[in-house]
């Protein structure tokens, strides 16, 4: 009998023994579980990505304009009308064209003294930072035209010219070349009259 007792005791021994250590591994195998899908701090998913509370881009702010004008279909040719076109003296028919560097139409105005012109462009392709992010190498200064924002360029390299590109619409502007023709007018009086070809144009485009 007590060799019974004694055998039973070592049979149930080591089932004893396995018990604690089955419960641990249950207990280790439940922690792991509960971790499963959680964020790190290089995981893209979780509160972790907006800890910084900044947003991830920025944003432009919008142009301060009287009126969104689309120029599409819009004819350069038609911005400058017969009293504008006197007062400035361009009394030569105007000459349709296209811009090799904006890709859209352009108008010439001329004088019969051949002393200055203008071009007139109606780019769709490109917005008045053209003039500002580098694109375009000259000397940019912001002012208003006709009550819309504008930008003023000038370069040394290219004292025979100035221009003034007026922002109707995001990624669209109307520029306004002047150009002396023989090198006769200084690039200060051409910027001044690019000014004027730009609010002509800008005002007869926003009374539409």
């Amino acid at each position: 009998m007590a060799t019974l007792r004694a055998r039973r005791s070592d049979t149930l021994g080591p089932m004893r023994r396995a018990v604690p250590l089955l419960a641990a591994v249950l207990l280790l195998a439940g922690c792991s579980e509960s971790t499963t899908g959680s964020p790190t701090a290089g995981s893209t998913t979780g509160e972790s990505t907006q800890s910084s509370g900044k947003p991830t881009s920025t944003s432009k702010e919008p142009a301060k304009r009287p009126k969104t004008i689309n120029l599409k279909d819009v004819d350069p040719c038609t911005l400058l009308t017969d009293a504008q076109r006197g007062e400035l003296g361009l009394d030569r028919p105007p000459q349709k064209s296209t811009s090799t560097v904006h890709q859209s139409p352009t108008c010439g105005f001329d004088r019969s003294d051949r002393t200055w012109g203008t071009t007139v462009v109606t780019a769709t392709k490109a917005g008045v930072e053209f003039y500002t992010d580098g694109s375009f190498d000259a000397e940019a200064q912001q002012l208003q035209v006709a009550g819309f924002p504008a930008v003023l360029a000038s370069t040394p390299k290219q004292k025979t010219s100035c221009w003034v590109a007026v922002d109707v619409s995001d990624g669209q502007m109307v520029v306004a070349q002047t150009t002396s023709v023989n090198g006769d007018v200084e690039q200060g009086r051409l910027c001044e009259l690019a000014q004027q070809v730009a609010g002509a144009a800008t005002t007869t485009l926003a009374a539409r």
